[in-house]
């Protein structure tokens, strides 16, 4: 089947100079398909002298070979024992790889298939016993003689009561198919081959959204050419073909294949070469199968709770007929209830009989029942496909800015922010890390200092209504904001409580870019998203994240402004881009975006640049500022420099419980807005309490540092016998600035307080003395920013 396939694709290519593309479905052990593209675009001619050609666009027009059907199984007490497998399975062991699955088989079946099962084995010198036949055929003939005149005994009208054995198949119980499972004999063996019929493998047309109808003749569902699946354009683009059709003689298979290859190139307005024709097979005489559920007909209710439909999920026939019992009518609910043909099973081997049982037990035909929903993939991935890399030291995807390499070779020491990997300190020589972060602290501080700040998240909120969506989103104003002005800005969740924080720029009238955390760029772009997408669907809002199409470089220290005009290209004074505002120009040749921003407390600049530009753009700062002492610092020396000024850092003075008034940030709480997202939530009496723990600096007495995290104990202790706290360390630092331990943390009324020392155990048995101070330590009044 395959030959002709290939054979007639060769002769489709030679033809009028069509490109064909093929392609595999990978649709498993039991069938696979091929992907023939058509559909004529244009016709159009490439030279005066050449030939007409014809353009075509690849379509999924599938047509699924002839082994596209599987074999189901029966239903009897102990089908699930090890040894009875499908008769195929038992088949294909013996004549493809030689191997026997017992020395002694038992065959039952409802069809003629099942005998080829039997007469393989007799060929092979294997015994079969007997072959159980639910049928009553009027004579032998076909498969059936061959069979009997091999010696094996043929029982028809019979079935298997019950499977002997545990771990392993060691007989059967004889009944009448008839009847209730009155046992009329027991046979000794080792295995058992059951065939229940076949069904055409109908997921991949399922999938794209074709119908299906029920086979009479073969008990099964098969794809319904009058209603394929469609495209945009309202035509079907998907072709079974074979036994995926509902073919199963050969002969046939093999001319519903021809035909529908030929009506692909039909539509190609082509020909089949008069030399090529449909494969002719010889016709097997078989008598029609017989549609079997569960053996025996008439089964007790001992014996179907012993009786497998689906053996991924441990589905029983008894389970199915309780669905119906309880109501679960619909097969969709009658699947969830007992699980019936899902996780990768999707009703392979199981589905039919299911449907079959509950429509018995409701008194209703299968078709009325109808099928569930098949669901992608149709072949079992394995968890490795699915989890890929995510091990070991890639068990998250590592993101790298377009500095990473610059970093790398200059003794970056890393920590991991988000799925980024930060710079923490540039360690030079034999130094420690601290000894490199208090360099860093220091030069920065009384030189130069530059950050890669690549990863802070940038989002673009654009639209005519992006004002207003915006206003929701924070707590202070952004409609107001004028272009060319920066504002900093706070986001809360529903619940009223601190997520995000960040610096936002007016781009244009309907266009705003908003800054967020390193770790908070997707989680806050899902979090527009969803308020965009089911509460203020129908503004006209659009958000993307453009994170990683940008570097961006804080240029940060008193020589920051002499850096950029040594670059050149745009004036940076403080006239032309005063503190919160933000340009777009020219900086040593480079089209750049400078934002007049700090996070430590110096004159500093943030400039974004394309990120294919990123690295050139850093080398050249690095060149320029050579002379004024430039050096690169990382994440603990930014941590540091914002403490010394008392910003907070989402994550450290927030952990899902803080609200913005609790960190005295009540400033960036418009009160002119009726509305942004976590406004009442914030109303309520426990978030107006008091009493709530407030943000404070921190100064131990003897100039130590404190631990991180640490709690202020108070007076008494709790019901549990504990010690009572009135406060913890959030942020805690060396400052090489002011020579001394600093720390930020939240404590019962500590704005109140000021002066108060208060005790904080440590793990060490330690316990350290620390007075609440002014959280800004550095510059209070902020004119080193503002130079």
């Amino acid at each position: 089947m395959d030959q002709f396939i290939e054979e007639t694709l060769a002769a489709l290519r030679a033809m009028d100079n069509v490109t064909l593309r093929l392609r595999t479905m990978g649709a498993g052990v039991y069938d696979h398909g091929y992907a023939l593209g058509y559909e004529r675009l244009s016709d159009h001619t490439p030279g005066a002298a050449g030939p007409r050609h014809r353009l075509w666009r690849v379509r999924a027009a599938q047509i699924i070979t002839a082994t596209g059907a599987i074999e189901r199984p029966l239903s009897f007490a102990g089908n699930d024992i090890p040894g009875v497998m499908l008769a195929s399975a038992v088949r294909d062991y013996v004549v493809n790889y030689g191997v026997s699955v017992g020395d002694r088989t038992v065959v039952v079946t409802n069809n003629d298939n099942a005998y080829l099962t039997a007469i393989a084995l007799k060929h092979a010198g294997l015994d079969v016993p007997v072959i159980l036949d639910a049928r009553v055929l009027p004579e032998d003939r076909g498969l059936v003689e061959q069979a009997k005149a091999l010696g094996i005994r043929v029982m028809m009208g019979h079935a298997i009561s019950s499977v002997k054995g545990g771990k392993r198949v060691t007989g059967v119980s004889i009944c009448s198919q008839a009847g209730e499972g009155a046992v009329l004999e027991e046979i000794a063996c080792d295995a058992v081959a059951m065939s229940g019929g076949w069904s055409p493998v109908v997921h991949l047309w399922s999938h794209c959204g074709g119908k299906l109808r029920w086979d009479t003749t073969h008990a099964c569902f098969s794809p319904d050419v009058d209603n394929p699946p469609k495209g945009v354009d309202g035509m079907g683009f998907v072709t079974p073909a074979g036994a995926a059709s509902g073919m199963f003689a050969l002969d046939d298979v093999l001319h519903d294949a021809f035909a529908a290859a030929e009506g692909v190139v039909t539509c190609l307005d082509m020909k089949l070469p008069k030399d090529v024709a449909s494969p002719v097979a010889e016709r097997r005489e078989e008598s029609p199968m017989a549609p079997v559920w569960m053996m025996p007909q008439g089964a007790s209710a001992k014996l179907r709770e012993k009786a497998w439909l689906d053996y991924q999920n441990d589905v029983k026939v008894s389970d199915v007929r309780l669905a119906a019992q309880e109501g679960f009518v619909s097969v969709e609910h009658a699947k969830r209830y007992t699980t019936l043909g899902m996780a990768t099973d999707q009703g392979k081997l199981s589905n039919i009989n299911g449907l079959a049982v509950l429509a018995g037990a409701m008194d209703k035909d299968i078709p009325s029942v109808g099928t569930t929903t098949f669901r992608p993939p149709y072949h079992p991935i394995s968890l490795a496909s699915i989890a890929g890399e995510a091990k070991d030291h890639v068990f998250q995807p590592i993101r790298r800015t377009p500095l990473q390499d610059w970093h790398d070779a200059n003794g970056a020491e890393y920590e991991p922010v988000g799925q980024w990997r930060r710079p923490y300190a540039f360690k030079r020589g034999a130094e420690t890390t601290h000894d490199a972060v208090m360099r860093e602290v220091k030069n920065t501080r009384e030189k130069l200092g530059l950050l890669d700040a690549s990863t802070l998240g940038k989002l673009i909120v654009k639209g005519p209504d992006a004002g207003k969506f915006l206003d929701m989103m924070y707590t202070n104003m952004m409609s107001t904001l004028k272009p060319g002005k920066c504002r900093y800005g706070l986001m809360c969740n529903e619940n009223g409580f601190l997520i995000d924080d960040g610096v936002v720029a007016r781009i244009d009238e309907d266009t705003w870019l908003c800054h967020t955390t390193t770790g908070g760029a997707e989680t806050i772009h899902a979090h527009m998203e969803e308020w965009l997408q089911t509460e203020w669907w129908d503004w006209q809002v659009y958000v993307a994240n453009v994170t990683e199409q940008y570097a961006q470089v804080a240029v940060v220290g008193p020589n920051a402004r002499k850096a950029l005009e040594k670059l050149g290209g745009m004036d940076v004074s403080k006239e032309a881009l005063g503190f919160m505002e933000w340009v777009d120009g020219t900086l040593g040749g480079f089209n750049v975006r400078v934002y007049r921003i700090s996070f430590s407390g110096e004159l500093s600049y943030e400039i974004a640049v394309d990120a294919s530009h990123g690295r050139a753009f850093w080398d050249a700062l690095m060149a320029v500022g050579a002379d004024l002492g430039a050096m690169p610092y990382g994440t603990e020396c930014l941590h540091i420099l914002r403490a010394e000024k008392g910003f907070i850092m989402i994550g450290d003075e927030t952990d899902g419980t803080v609200i913005p008034q609790d960190l005295g940030l009540g400033w960036a709480i418009s009160k002119k807005k009726e509305d942004y997202l976590g406004k009442r939530a914030q109303e309520r009496s426990h978030m107006t309490d008091p009493n709530r723990w407030k943000l404070v600096g921190l100064e131990t007495v003897d100039g130590s540092t404190l631990p991180d995290g640490a709690y202020a104990v108070a007076e008494g202790t709790n019901t549990n016998g504990q010690r009572n706290t009135e406060g913890r360390v959030t942020s805690t630092y060396h400052s090489p600035t002011l020579g001394k331990g600093i720390a930020m943390g939240l404590v019962l009324n500590g704005p109140d307080r000021m002066g108060e020392v208060l005790t904080f155990p440590g793990t060490d048995g330690k316990d350290y003395k620390a007075r609440i101070v002014n959280p800004v330590f550095y510059d209070v009044d902020g004119e080193k920013q503002n130079v």
